[in-house]
């Protein structure tokens, strides 16, 4: 129900969180049982700690296009997890999944992920001007781009 009691409570600056742990929420995310997404969850191999989710979602069979999604906990971030798991999920897209084309947004302020997506070969393709609030100030979204033509050609 648009403006009911979870509208406000978003509002108030309240966010709701799943009453399942964030392993669970993970390993649902990495079930793979809509053939249009494929993700797989972070996980140091050294330690088994899980990190994150890594994901590519809305693929078109038609189009050969999806979108890719990543969020790694904050006590993992600037480690190279990050740019590590973009890597190997467009590797996994374009050679396993058939991609043609990878998407996906991130906000201007977000330095760290535009690095990472940039070494895994991401161009950036346009801007939603002042999407986002954050830390005082509005935001442009940036949205980027990969072919697998590009991919190919930079390996």
């Amino acid at each position: 129900m648009v403006g009911g009691p979870s509208a406000r409570s978003a509002a108030a600056g309240r966010r709701p969180r799943p009453a399942e742990s964030m392993d669970d929420t993970f390993r649902r995310w990495s079930s793979n049982d809509d053939y249009s997404s494929t993700g797989f969850s972070v996980v140091r191999r050294d330690e088994g700690t899980l990190l994150g989710h890594v994901t590519i979602f809305g693929a078109d069979a038609k189009n050969r296009a999806g979108t890719l999604a990543i969020v790694l906990g904050p006590e993992h971030v600037g480690h190279g997890y990050g740019t590590e798991a973009v890597r190997l999920m467009v590797r996994y897209g374009f050679a396993e999944m058939g991609l043609h084309r990878i998407g996906l947004q991130t906000y201007a302020f977000n330095a760290r992920a535009l690095a990472a997506y940039a070494k895994a070969g991401f161009r950036e393709e346009g801007r939603r001007r002042e999407v986002v609030f954050h830390d005082g100030a509005f935001h442009d979204e940036v949205q980027l781009g990969l072919l697998e033509s590009d991919w190919r050609s930079d390996r």
